[in-house]
């Protein structure tokens, strides 16, 4: 049995309206501007902020799910709330795609670096007979500065969020 990670984030990944989240070169942030890629800012706010996305569970899906956020930020000290909720949907013309609601609710506090921009890397479990292979998963990756716990006074910079899984 091996381990997978795939990127959940792509060109059908984006941030809701309140402009506290958004797209921009890593340049920007980081010291040196060698590096050009785009990552997503989640700017400090006292506010649930959050970018939504789907992606298709791989065929050689068995379990073990879990989601990894890798992240950095300018900052040295605080904490960063991360929640992250989704929902599956199967079937051929049987299910819905066009839901409220969601499966599951997720949330890991993950502190600063202890230097600017160093990476991060945090993981949460998934419920994993939630997930099957082939169905599309809905979800949304929020920063929670709403909650009491997320204490860091800069943005948080998103690089990659992963759908980690086990095969057969």
């Amino acid at each position: 049995m091996a381990t997978h990670e795939i990127s959940i984030l792509g060109g059908n990944t984006v941030p809701d309206a309140s402009g506290s989240v958004f797209m921009e070169p890593y340049s920007i942030k980081a010291t040196n501007d060698q590096w050009r890629h785009l990552v997503f800012i989640f700017n400090d706010t006292a506010t649930r902020i959050l970018l939504y996305g789907q992606f298709v569970v791989p065929q050689n899906y068995v379990g073990a799910a879990t989601l990894v956020i890798l992240w950095t930020t300018t900052a040295t000290t605080g904490n960063v709330v991360w929640d992250g909720d989704y929902r599956t949907v199967g079937g051929d013309d049987t299910t819905s795609l066009d839901q409220a609601g969601t499966e599951q609710a997720v949330t890991v506090t993950d502190a600063a670096p202890t230097a600017a921009n160093n990476r991060l890397r945090v993981t949460v479990t998934l419920t994993a007979a939630n997930f099957a292979a082939g169905e599309t998963v809905e979800f949304l990756l929020a920063r929670d500065g709403a909650d009491a716990a997320d204490t860091m006074a800069a943005a948080a910079i998103l690089f990659d969020a992963l759908f980690s899984y086990s095969d057969a």
